[in-house]
């Protein structure tokens, strides 16, 4: 995850969001040039089942040899970032702070692709999963013992890209019922298969 971190810029969280924008309008394009297809539907859950596998593999993947680590848990918000910041180099904060971003980037396709995949989930309810399956990969990384630290800034970063998902979501498929308002081609919905 260290090679995705170190990648972390403003112009890579911009490109991030604008990519999970585009993704979030064109499933809602899909889906209303399509009404009665579940095409869109399905390849929301592809993505979706591809995103979760993803987000295992970075999360859970040892350190070190399972059990042979401490069973560190960092209750504290920011105890991780500013406990330790107050000890780092400014180069070495600014990784900290990157980490936190790639947390919550983590979290941003789960919701958006929820919300895609099972089209009657509420955006309540795509929060609570998100949240929880961060809560459960925290108390796996505790039990697993394997050179992770179980913290509960990652479950308030998982909460906000869980937020921002669930947003982007919205704001696509908004979007797209005002571009219908106003004349989207309907000589498209009529060619769609």
């Amino acid at each position: 995850m260290w090679q995705v971190v170190l990648g972390i810029t403003p112009t890579t969280v911009t490109l991030f969001l604008v990519l999970a924008l585009a993704l979030a309008m064109g499933l809602a394009l899909w889906t209303a040039l399509a009404p009665g297809s579940v095409a869109p539907r399905g390849t929301a859950r592809v993505l979706l089942a591809g995103w979760l596998l993803l987000l295992l593999v970075a999360t859970l993947a040892p350190s070190q040899p399972i059990g042979s680590g401490d069973a560190t848990v960092w209750w504290r918000p920011g105890e991780g970032l500013f406990d330790l910041g107050a000890q780092l180099e400014p180069g070495e904060l600014s990784m900290l702070v990157r980490r936190q971003l790639a947390n919550a980037a983590l979290f941003v396709p789960g919701a958006l692709l929820l919300r895609f995949a099972v089209p009657r989930t509420s955006a309540a309810a795509a929060f609570l999963l998100g949240v929880g399956l961060c809560l459960a990969v925290e108390a796996a990384q505790l039990l697993m013992r394997a050179g992770r630290i179980a913290d509960i800034d990652d479950v308030i970063c998982a909460a906000a890209g869980t937020v921002i998902g669930t947003g982007l979501a919205l704001l696509g498929r908004l979007t797209v019922a005002v571009m219908r308002r106003r004349g989207l081609p309907r000589h498209a919905v009529r060619a769609a298969p």
